[in-house]
């Protein structure tokens, strides 16, 4: 068996669960003596230092002026087979299928350097873009040509199984938080009263503001507190939906009482800051936002769906309900900035499910298991031919 790996990692640069997860492990793999290489647009957002054994490959896009656009798909082929070539990797490891593990299995076949393919699934390339009927077959036979498939929740991996013909088994190795990056040792008053007053509560929600994170209902839940607290609901991040969320506040006479934050880059300095955490999406994978706020120390109120569940201890760590459930959600958050005592168990217990279920060690050795199974089935095959 391999000792020391040299790991490719295809994944989105930009803000949200996959690349922070993709990061995060590239660099846990990075210090346990792994040489990983990240292949992307850009640099990944949370790889912002620079790491031993850690590389970064820009994708350098093609530009032709029969087409509209950059051909992504093919620049970013062709950099997998440079790196994998010039660095002689073991794996490439490609986070969502569509398009990164169809490229990387595009660029293993053209290479002269053979390697196999692990993919992971993260939800929205399979429940959004790989439900477009095209696209849903190239997503299918992407999976198929993996050396092995892992996805991040069981409900995702039901859901594979359920709607594309899969023909091996999928491993589920959940999302994992840094307990030490992402901890209640960043509650920091001055940062805090650049959002709120002392005596406001904050609640907060953080996401892409995409119709399926659900922010209307956020804004609904908050407009019907009747809580003796005052309170002040902090919006973290941005996308298309964030006007039509100004203009509900405005509609419900609440706008004064609502901070727009826009997008950070450390936004665990923030999510720490806040009094609960509100995540009523339609849809969840898993939901890294409400893992980041229990390791953070702060009770979540969110919706019931999908993923979730694996992730929240209902009446424990949070409380969940139908994600249009805008009263439900409200009287949940009323009960948590009731009694300081209720918002420190919760945030307690939150903290410790943290550590002790989603532990980035843990799951950093299940990947490294996934590499040396993968790598096995890749020789086998090799063999076999």
């Amino acid at each position: 068996m391999i000792s020391k790996l040299r790991i490719g990692i295809v994944c989105h640069p930009s803000i949200g669960g996959s690349g922070l997860v993709a990061t995060q492990l590239g660099i846990g793999l990075a210090k346990l003596g792994h040489e990983v290489h990240f292949i992307a647009s850009k640099r990944p957002f949370k790889l912002a230092n620079e790491y031993k054994n850690v590389f970064f490959h820009e994708v350098d896009e093609v530009n032709y002026p029969l087409f509209d656009g950059p051909l992504h798909t093919y620049s970013l082929t062709a950099k997998i087979i440079e790196v994998a070539e010039e660095h002689a990797l073991d794996l490439v490891h490609a986070h969502y299928s569509i398009p990164h593990s169809l490229c990387a299995h595009l660029a293993s076949n053209i290479s002269q350097h053979s390697f196999p393919v692990m993919t992971t699934i993260h939800g929205t390339d399979v429940t959004i873009v790989g439900q477009d009927k095209a696209i849903k077959r190239l997503n299918t036979y992407s999976m198929n040509q993996c050396a092995l498939l892992t996805t991040v929740s069981d409900f995702q991996r039901d859901y594979i199984l359920q709607e594309f013909d899969i023909r091996q088994p999928i491993s589920v190795v959940h999302n994992f938080i840094d307990s030490v990056d992402f901890t209640p040792d960043l509650v920091d008053i001055n940062l805090r009263r650049t959002l709120a007053e002392d005596d406001e509560k904050i609640l907060m929600h953080v996401s892409n503001f995409r119709p399926l994170k659900n922010t209307h209902t956020v804004v609904k839940a908050f407009s019907q507190l009747q809580c003796d607290s005052k309170t002040k609901l902090v919006l973290v991040g941005s996308g298309p939906d964030i006007e039509k969320t100004k203009l509900q506040c405005q509609q419900l006479g609440i706008a004064e009482r609502v901070c727009f934050l826009g997008s950070v880059t450390k936004v665990e300095r923030f999510i720490a800051n806040a009094d609960c955490l509100i995540q009523p999406s339609f849809r969840e994978s898993f939901c890294m936002v409400i893992l980041e706020a229990m390791s953070c120390g702060v009770p979540t109120v969110s919706s019931n769906v999908d993923g979730i569940p694996e992730v929240v201890d209902n009446g424990k760590t949070g409380y969940m309900y139908p994600a249009e459930d805008a009263q439900s959600m409200a009287s949940a958050i009323e009960h948590i900035f009731s009694d300081p005592a209720i918002q420190q168990a919760l945030g307690q217990a939150g903290r410790r499910r943290a550590i002790n279920e989603f532990n980035t060690d843990v799951k950093i050795d299940q990947y490294i298991d996934c590499y040396h199974h993968a790598i096995a089935l890749h020789q086998q095959n090799a063999t076999a031919c």
